[in-house]
């Protein structure tokens, strides 16, 4: 489950910020970069014995893994804990401002190491039940909010692109693809995983991430346009929360962001505390036995 889930109420305005009117391009080129990583990702699957990510790297870096594993594990809870804290404040200034920050942080955290430290198969029987289910609630308000979109001049890709903000704004969105490390571990879950199935997979997923990223952009800067985008703290979640509709059961269909924003952000979440926590066990006691220990351990960091 890609931090696309999780992430999308920061979107577009972390990329226009730089790009400015060559975004459209660089929502292309970010696509394309996820594209690159995901590959490497599958020539290094294809060419290591069959494992979790920890596996591969023993047999690769060999003592070396546990630093670098060690590395990239305070790395995701670096992120993690951003995405998180984003999270909280973004609840607490539109929705829940009386609510402690550290409530909302507390609650979220639980609900995700709790699916986190369950089997790889609770953890994904629930991610496939409610993933489609929050997907067509978010395909709704976007064909909702599709009616409002009015400045399509400012969704016109730039003529003149220049070079050196661009690529900064394609680099600034790595952390929307980062999720290598996901798709290597769970790919050792899959029932018979064969190569070609694991890339029909990863590139599938991106493809639909893409889809997903260039709606929210349209949508965004074709319903406030450009200026309030840079402007506003929280542009997609204007947007969305002061949806309206006088032909729809609900008086303001677009609250419905916040089961979906909550559900994404619990599941991507769970799904990063799991393979950490699946990596470290199996680097130091070549089983999983470790595995809900793990989790907790790094709920609490």
């Amino acid at each position: 489950m890609s931090i696309v889930t999780g992430a999308i109420f920061i979107w577009p305005q972390a990329i226009w910020l730089l790009a400015g009117d060559d975004t459209p391009w660089g929502i292309l080129a970010s696509i394309a970069m996820a594209v690159v990583m995901s590959s490497l990702a599958l020539i290094w699957m294809n060419i290591t014995p069959s494992g979790i990510l920890a596996d591969r790297m023993r047999h690769t870096w060999h003592g070396f893994a546990w630093p670098i594993l060690f590395l990239h594990i305070t790395l995701c809870l670096i992120l993690d804990a951003t995405m998180l804290a984003l999270f909280a404040q973004m609840l607490s200034a539109v929705f829940y401002p009386l609510t402690p920050l550290w409530a909302m942080k507390l609650m979220i955290a639980a609900e995700s190491a709790w699916f986190a430290s369950r089997s790889f198969h609770v953890l994904a029987r629930n991610i496939q039940f409610w993933f489609p289910i929050l997907m067509l609630l978010l395909f709704l308000l976007i064909t909702i909010e599709w009616t409002n979109v009015h400045c399509w001049w400012a969704l016109r890709p730039s003529t003149h692109i220049v070079v050196h903000p661009l690529l900064q704004a394609i680099l600034s969105t790595w952390f929307l693809w980062k999720q290598n490390e996901v798709s290597v571990t769970v790919a050792h879950f899959v029932r018979s995983p064969t190569q070609m199935l694991i890339r029909k997979l990863t590139l599938g997923a991106i493809l639909f991430q893409g889809i997903v990223i260039s709606l929210i952009y349209v949508i965004t800067v074709g319903s406030i346009g450009p200026y309030a985008v840079l402007r506003l703290r929280w542009p997609l979640v204007y947007v969305l929360s002061n949806q309206s509709s006088h032909t729809f059961y609900l008086s303001r269909p677009g609250l419905i962001i916040l089961l979906i924003w909550t559900g994404a952000n619990v599941f991507y979440l769970a799904a990063h505390l799991f393979c950490m926590g699946v990596n470290l066990s199996k680097l130091f006691t070549k089983s999983y036995n470790l595995t809900p220990i793990a989790v907790w351990i790094f709920t609490i960091l």
